[in-house]
């Protein structure tokens, strides 16, 4: 290919898309060149693909006298977010095609970025600058939290970590500030406090030429696990309507237009919340983490070359919409180490294009919580967006990797200080049974298990077994574990359980013997026990919730419901004239009742475990008593073996969420119905329902059959439970306390979902007036009235219902609903209600239909209503004061530790 002049790079990613643009510039014709003030850097140099210029990048006139001795040079441009800036003034200065520098600089600040956008009313988070650890205080104290931590200019996610208390804060805030040294050099003294903004996260990314702004596409980012924000996945195009796209196009345009940026890539990064979106922060270059090389297959046009042209000055011709989607799934390394293995079992086929190692065997790893933790990546590309990232997360699920713990760390296979090296698991065993930690999936376990860690040894402490020192430093790694989000578990091999993988890791951060105290005076049995009834009584507490929730659902719709006159069914068949109010009061109730019983439940969880040991107490003079109180339980187990073995309090929660859920799915059963056209009492919207992919008419109301079928997941996890127990030895054993409790999860989530959905359902739907009416018309269902307004002047009322009975009987079918009416009220004018409203409303006695049994019905149901909220608020109230008495204790020890 002809030589088409030289291209400039200033430094560059260390991975991904840096090395590839350098070899598309090849590819196109460009002598391409790399200038940068540390070689070492960049491992791919060594496949000669630029000429190299070692120089001070950090200084614009050594760059630029770089740059004027370079023949015929073409184009600038840096993929590395800390060197746009740099290259863009050593373009602008020899009259080459960039971006404007202030601009560019005004969005490598994200403090000065952030003034701007505010400026421009552009939506981000409120944003405090920090330059001290008191400036940090001073913000915390007027924030909301959590708040996110991060330099101001920073890149792929060093320094940025989520906080949910002042302590994380500042421990963040002191780690931010040197984030960037070990990777550009760059130390960062001023670091930003944003709110954290809940949503889901995506990316626009844009090119800007010629007084126009272009979105290639909007991608939604899938994140790892907090307090980290390390990509671990990208969509395209993010999974949301069309118009929606094109607003969040326009929306990200006038951000980019907004600081000023007519010229190359900008990606923008935003969080769309119930309100609307919110800008997190722009950068002024190509998006990373491979993100280009995904679209440029799905587009089907290498937006690398793009790119390069359009510095070269060769102009930009937007890409045609692709009909294609496109998916990345990454892997994030699991433990620090030395790689000895990594690799995918299989290979690529069509639906993945790519995939690739970011990292050698034999390469020093550790977890740094940024864009450095990945370790592979793959590119899914197919018509539709599941099948794309179906592809890729199967190519990394195929990966093999093997890290051997670097010296001093422990790799889970012994237990630091401990016994535990001979135990072991068969690899295959280990696979089924003990699969590597997933704080998405673990991460509850563990924080219970640290809350128990932190009243077990303030317990220690004082009862002077364990010196108060050694307890303060194994709280402040506790703490250091929860603030960080037990992060560094992620991906842990844990062959002897959870608990062992995690003590573990504070052997490592602590040292063994001090480690080794934590242990005392306990095993496994109680600790899982007590973890199981803390599990037990937050589902309970949060499905109470959660009920309340539903039951003020139905209190919205009662009265205007109690209006309105409808049937009132008994075996399907039309019983009297009712109210839809009447039939919500009547599930308002029930509910209340199931929410009466939770709160039993959680007032009998009462005793708590800890002490108990292996089933047979201990022999050091704890105060079993005094932990209990610091976790929120009123007293202490009275027998060692009944609190290691029984279970029933798990059995009589799921039992009482599996009465819910009937509850749910009966009620579920009679609202589908009632949506059929045969019934048409109610009508659910279109937001709540569902479409057929064949009857373009039928409108299916699918979120009833969930809450049906959600009832056999609950009942399932019940009889699951129950089997598992019946069966074990009244002792502790596996059988009882993780087959007999594992499943209360599965059953939280599933009665969740059922009371969510029906809430909503109750919240939205729609009566039809006409339709409740009709059926009810001809007078009929109004005939048992009459039969007892015959026997309150006299009649027997088996000869009043034998009479009316055959004169309903004698009513002709063939004739009008008005003429069977007629032909009643003619017979029986002297007792038949003259109205419908008239016959609901004489039904006043014994909790029926009528306007004034339904307003008292009302105001119990507010009274009661109000009555439980209270309560469920009262019992979260307990056990708030007893972790904040537990905090406080914990806090006392580990400051008086740091002062002595």
């Amino acid at each position: 290919m002809m030589n088409r002049g030289s291209f400039l790079f200033v430094e560059s990613n260390t991975t991904g898309t840096g090395e590839l643009l350098m070899k598309r510039a090849r590819v196109l014709g460009f002598e391409t060149y790399l200038v940068t003030r540390n070689p070492a850097r960049y491992p791919f140099l060594k496949d000669s693909v630029a000429h190299v210029i070692e120089a001070e990048t950090r200084s614009p006139d050594e760059l630029i006298g770089v740059a004027a001795k370079l023949r015929r040079l073409e184009g600038i441009y840096s993929s590395s977010d800390y060197f746009v800036e740099a290259a863009s003034s050593a373009a602008t200065a020899i009259g080459l095609p960039a971006a404007n520098p202030g601009a560019i600089a005004t969005c490598r600040n994200k403090w000065k970025q952030a003034a701007e956008l505010q400026r421009q009313s552009i939506t981000i988070p409120e944003t405090r600058l920090g330059t001290s650890v008191r400036d940090v205080e001073n913000i915390l104290a007027q924030a909301t939290l959590p708040v996110v931590v991060k330099p101001v200019s920073g890149s792929g996610s060093s320094g940025v970590r989520l906080c949910d208390s002042a302590a994380a804060a500042i421990r963040a805030f002191e780690s931010a500030r040197g984030a960037l040294l070990d990777q550009v050099d760059l130390p960062s003294p001023d670091i930003l406090i944003q709110q954290y903004i809940e949503g889901k996260e995506y990316s626009a990314e844009i090119i800007a030429y010629d007084g126009a702004l272009h979105c290639l596409g909007i991608l939604a980012k899938h994140k790892g696990p907090a307090p980290c924000f390390v990509e671990v996945g990208h969509d395209f195009p993010a999974p949301l309507p069309g118009p929606s796209l094109q607003e969040l196009a326009s929306f990200a345009a006038g951000a980019v237009s907004a600081l000023g940026l007519k010229f190359g890539p900008a990606h923008v990064e935003f969080v769309i919340t119930e309100s609307g979106p919110v800008i997190i922060e722009v950068n002024p270059r190509l998006a990373g983490g491979m993100i280009p090389v995904m679209l440029s297959h799905a587009l089907d046009t290498s937006i690398l070359d793009m790119v390069i042209r359009l510095y070269a000055g060769e102009g930009f011709t937007p890409p045609r919409a692709g009909a294609r989607a496109g998916a990345i799934r990454f892997q994030l390394v699991h433990k620090s180490g030395k790689l000895k293995r990594l690799g995918f079992s299989r290979k690529p086929d069509p639906t993945t294009p790519e995939a690739g190692l970011l990292k050698s065997e034999g390469e020093e790893i550790q977890i740094n919580g940024d864009f450095r933790d990945r370790v592979a990546y793959a590119i899914g590309v197919a018509d539709e967006l599941n099948a794309a990232a179906t592809a890729a997360q199967r190519m990394i699920d195929s990966i093999v990797i093997d890290i051997e713990a670097a010296t001093g760390e422990s790799d889970n296979k012994q237990v630091a200080g401990s016994s535990q090296a001979r135990w072991n698991l068969h690899p295959e065993a280990m696979k089924l049974l003990a699969p590597p930690i997933d704080i998405s999936r673990d991460g509850r376990l563990l924080r219970h298990q640290a809350t128990i860690d932190e009243a077990h040894l303030v317990m220690l402490a004082d009862q002077g077994l364990v010196s108060q020192a050694a307890a303060a430093d194994l709280l402040k790694h506790i703490l250091d574990l929860q603030d960080e989000g037990f992060q560094s578990l992620e991906g842990r091999d844990a062959p002897r359980g959870l608990y062992l993988a995690y003590e573990a890791e504070l052997a490592t951060r602590a040292g063994p013997e001090k480690a080794g105290w934590l242990h005392l005076a306990r095993s496994r049995n109680d600790l899982n026990a007590t973890i199981s009834l803390l599990v037990l009584r937050e589902a309970a507490c949060s499905i109470s919730q959660q009920i309340g929730t539903a039951q003020d659902a139905l209190l919205q719709r009662v009265e205007e419901a109690s209006r309105l006159v409808g049937p009132l069914y008994s075996q399907y068949q039309i019983a009297l004239p009712g109210s839809p109010g009447h039939y919500l009061l009547g599930v308002f109730f029930a509910l209340g009742r199931e929410r009466q019983r939770l709160h039993c439940l959680l007032e009998d969880i009462r005793n708590c475990p800890m002490g108990a040991g292996a089933g047979g107490g201990t022999s050091m003079p704890i105060d079993p008593l005094k932990t209990a109180n610091l976790l929120g339980f009123a007293l202490t187990s009275f027998n060692s073996l009944d609190a290691v073995a029984s279970r029933d309090h798990h059995l009589q929660g799921l039992s009482l969420f599996a009465g819910v859920s009937i509850l749910l799915s009966r009620v579920a059963q009679d609202l589908q119905v009632w949506t059929t056209r045969e019934f048409a009492l109610i009508d659910v919207p279109h937001n709540l329902a569902g479409g057929s992919s064949m009857l373009p008419q039928k409108k299916n109301p699918f979120l009833l059959e969930h809450i049906k079928g959600s009832a056999s997941t609950v009942i399932g996890a019940y009889v699951s439970a129950a089997t598992a127990t019946c069966k074990s030895p009244f002792s502790n054993s596996i059988e009882a306390s993780n087959y007999g409790c594992s499943s209360l999860g599965l059953a939280e989530d599933a009665l969740k979902r059922a009371i969510t959905l029906t809430s909503l359902v109750v919240k939205f739907m729609s009566f039809n007036v006409r339709s409740m009416r009709e059926n009810l018309e001809d007078g009929s269902q109004m005939t048992a009235v009459a039969a007892e307004r015959m026997a309150s002047r006299g009649i027997p009322f088996r000869n009043a219902h034998t009479l009316i009975g055959e004169i309903a009987e004698r009513l002709s079918q063939d004739s009008c609903v008005a003429e069977r009416r007629s032909e009643l009220a003619s017979q029986l004018a002297d007792v038949l209600p003259a109205s419908l409203e008239e016959c609901r409303d004489a039904l006043r006695f014994g909790g029926g239909p009528a306007k004034r049994s339904t307003d008292d019905q009302i105001s119990v149901a507010k009274m009661l209503f109000r009555d439980t909220q209270l309560k469920c608020a009262d019992i979260r109230e307990r056990w708030a004061r007893a972790e904040m008495h537990r905090k406080q204790r914990v806090q006392e020890l580990v400051v008086k530790h740091q002062s002595t």
